[in-house]
């Protein structure tokens, strides 16, 4: 790469800008315009701009899930198609999660070559939920699969279109094994044109400011986030810290699964390295390949950085990860993988920030609400397909019930953001969008009362949700409603409060019919009929300092915004409020604060 450090500072901050705006329009494109439901309904996405040396320049701002890492996924990519069988208008996809290393199988990869006057300069990388990818059932999301192979299509990577012609051949045993075929290939070319369009725009700033002025700024906006980070890192104190933290099972074998971390800060080289080699050995169905587990670690250490960093090749020099092949951390094949990312990588997240709580407390957050999101999925004999004469089928991935993040000091959480995978990126399926299109209503749709971390500065609440399975019974059939929690955590273990802060509660999912409770748990399979309730209730994130310091005006309000229940203001916060007038008794609250902190 042309050296070349003499960038000024305006043509520097336009040239990041302008990089980050085409990142992020090519998710937006995806967003507003592709069939998949979880990318259309959720922003279930992730993009990245990598430069010809395959280091990251930018990260898109969706889910962090799909994003930190992505490094790991594009090398995989290359390794299997050659650098030296690289042209303009390539498009390579895959989603084997032992080359690409990331995400389930219904997460795929895409992958567009930029080049400028015959030079390959860039990378485009972008990731996304696709409409099928094969398996038993839509989604993937499904338990005890008896290996990798049943939990969905492979696909190594592959030049789908090369030199701008499609690969009809092998499109078209890809297309064969999926559902939804032609919703898959729109959604495909959706991506790779809306690509070839970021490059134009690409190609225009190197054009307007000369590739060596764009490379060099590339070049300064990296080595300026590894300065950066670098000196965050060096005000830490030397030393080895660990931290443990438990899935509720494998789906499998009813034991906790636990994800075992060591960090050394080395302040002096400004790196930090993250060593999971004492995880447990691999299970069923969450283990996690290493670039998702990049993608977890990068999440929590974000959070507990200084707010604006850059999200570049500078950052991620700052950081080494140690995994053991064998563990969950590291699965061999043909190892089960589908649920990695928000069970197992939650796990890992949770691990990362409370080792760098022990190291920076005020500067950590507490953590988030485990993942809870049941898939809904099945046929609809009731509806005919009038484009080709067959059943309906239906997939929901509605976001409804996920959780809130953990409080941080001076901060309250942000309520309903999801789980710490989203990032607070997502967004929730629109109600009246999934009753027209899958047989369900929902009958309710609410923060959980005290389900919030309490503390000084408090985590965000779970979510309740009760939706009634409307099917046909005349038309119904078992398999026509299959709801999976495959993507769902936290009976057995929740958030965590820090410096006093207490944890929010559990996850618990239920079924009702005719009035009996069936038990659902998470990393499960059930088939609902007419009538049946399914329940779904997420945790709260976890609370930072001790409640008894919290504001009174702010447990008062909490209370009169049923947050927390009068109850908990006066047991847990030290609070006497009138439970019809909401006032408080300051007299009451002062003397009892006394004795609660005595006690």
């Amino acid at each position: 790469m042309t050296e070349h450090t003499n960038v000024d500072p305006l043509t520097l901050a336009v040239v990041e800008a302008r990089l980050n705006a085409l990142n992020q329009e090519l998710g937006a494109r995806l967003f507003r315009q592709c069939f998949s439901v979880p990318t259309s309904h959720i922003r279930d996405l992730g993009t990245v701009l990598f430069d010809k040396d395959e280091r990251t320049l930018s990260i898109g701002n969706f889910m962090p899930v799909h994003t930190g890492g992505s490094d790991i996924s594009l090398r995989g990519m290359l390794d299997t198609i050659g650098r030296d069988n690289i042209y303009p208008d390539d498009f390579i996809i895959g989603n084997d999660p032992f080359i690409v290393k990331f995400g389930h199988v219904a997460d795929w990869s895409f992958l567009r070559p930029i080049f400028y006057e015959g030079e390959l300069l860039f990378y485009h990388f972008a990731r996304t939920h696709q409409y099928d990818s094969g398996g038993a059932y839509p989604g993937c999301y499904f338990p005890r699969t008896y290996d990798c192979i049943g939990e969905g299509l492979m696909i190594p990577p592959v030049k789908l279109i090369e030199r701008g012609k499609i690969n009809e051949t092998a499109y078209s045993v890809i297309l064969r094994n999926l559902r939804g075929a032609a919703l898959v290939r729109a959604d495909n070319m959706l991506v790779f044109e809306s690509m070839r369009i970021i490059e134009k725009r690409i190609l225009d700033l190197l054009d307007v400011y000369g590739k060596d002025t764009v490379m060099a700024a590339c070049n300064e906006l990296i080595n300026k986030a590894r300065a950066t980070v670098k000196g965050v890192i060096s005000k830490w104190p030397a030393g080895t810290y660990k931290a443990e933290r438990a899935a509720d099972w494998d789906g499998t074998t009813d034991e906790p699964v636990w994800v075992r971390l060591a960090l050394t800060v080395k302040p002096k080289e400004g790196k930090l390295v993250f060593d999971f080699t004492e995880s447990d050995p691999q299970v069923d169905f969450i283990n996690v390949p290493v670039g998702q587990v990049c993608s977890s670690v990068t999440s929590g250490l974000l959070w507990c950085l200084p707010p604006g960093l850059p999200r570049n090749d500078g950052f991620f020099d700052c950081m080494e990860i140690i995994t053991k092949p064998g563990t969950v951390c590291d699965p061999i094949y043909p190892a089960t993988s589908a649920s990695q990312a928000v069970t197992l990588g939650m796990e890992i997240t949770e691990c990362v920030m409370l080792a760098i709580g022990q190291i920076v407390p005020k500067e950590t957050p507490a953590t988030w609400g485990r993942h809870v999101n049941p898939l809904y999925t099945g046929k609809r004999r009731d509806i005919i397909d009038p484009r080709t004469g067959f059943i309906s089928e239906y997939t929901a991935h509605t976001f409804h019930a996920i959780a809130s993040s953990g409080a941080a000091w001076g901060f309250d959480a942000t309520d309903g953001n999801g789980s710490s995978p989203l990032g607070g990126a997502h967004i929730r399926a629109p109600i009246e969008v999934e009753e027209w299109y899958i047989p369900y209503r929902w009958l309710h749709y609410e923060f959980l009362t005290d389900s919030c971390g309490a503390g000084q500065w408090r985590g965000g609440p779970g979510t309740h949700v009760e939706a009634l399975n409307v099917y046909d019974r005349k038309v119904w059939k078992p398999l026509d409603c299959v709801t999976m929690s495959g993507n769902a955590d936290g009976e057995k273990f929740g958030s965590v409060g820090i410096l006093g802060g207490k944890g929010g509660t559990l996850t618990k999912l239920d079924i009702i019919r005719k009035g009996k409770h069936i038990r659902y748990r998470t990393m499960d399979l059930q088939y609902l009929e007419p009538g049946d309730i399914l329940v779904s209730n997420s945790g709260g994130g976890g609370g930072v300092g001790d409640p008894l310091d919290r504001e009174v005006e702010k447990v008062r309000l909490d209370a009169l915004n049923e947050y927390i229940s009068i109850e908990a203001a006066r047991n847990i916060y030290g609070v006497v409020i009138d439970a019809k007038t909401f006032e408080v008794d300051d007299e009451a609250t002062a003397a009892l604060r006394k004795k609660l902190k005595t006690a």
